[in-house]
């Protein structure tokens, strides 16, 4: 899945991070090499805590409302980057947790995006 304009929220310095993890998660995705998924799970994990600590500072410099739901939201993510890192480990790297992972780590990306992110970005912009 790749970055489109749908997915901008008007708020450049969130959505260069969100191209940044697309860009990574579409290079990562490539199912020809099984260490792809290791490689992806283990960006996902560090680079969501640098992301999510950004957005989630600009939230609460701003005093949005649902800051704390939000970052509820985030915490939910990385519990599922961290249950993918296990199976992966249990499992090891098969092709359904390679879908698993592709329906998780896009989905749900794509989902916070177009929904709670261009909430809380509706509500930046009418800050200013």
């Amino acid at each position: 899945m790749l970055w489109d304009k749908t997915l901008e929220t008007g708020i450049e310095s969130i959505d260069a991070q969100h191209r940044e993890l697309f860009r990574r998660i579409d290079m990562l995705s490539d199912k020809s090499n099984d260490k792809k998924t290791v490689e992806m799970l283990a960006f996902l994990e560090e680079y969501v805590h640098v992301h999510f600590r950004d957005e989630e500072a600009l939230q609460a410099r701003s005093k949005y409302p649902k800051a704390a739901e939000h970052k509820g939201y985030h915490a939910a993510y990385v519990d599922i980057i961290r249950k993918l890192k296990e199976r992966l480990q249990n499992e090891g790297d098969t092709l359904l947790l390679k879908l698993e992972v592709n329906k998780q780590v896009f989905g749900w990306l794509r989902d916070h995006i177009l929904v709670h992110d261009k909430e809380f970005a509706r509500y930046y912009r009418s800050l200013k």
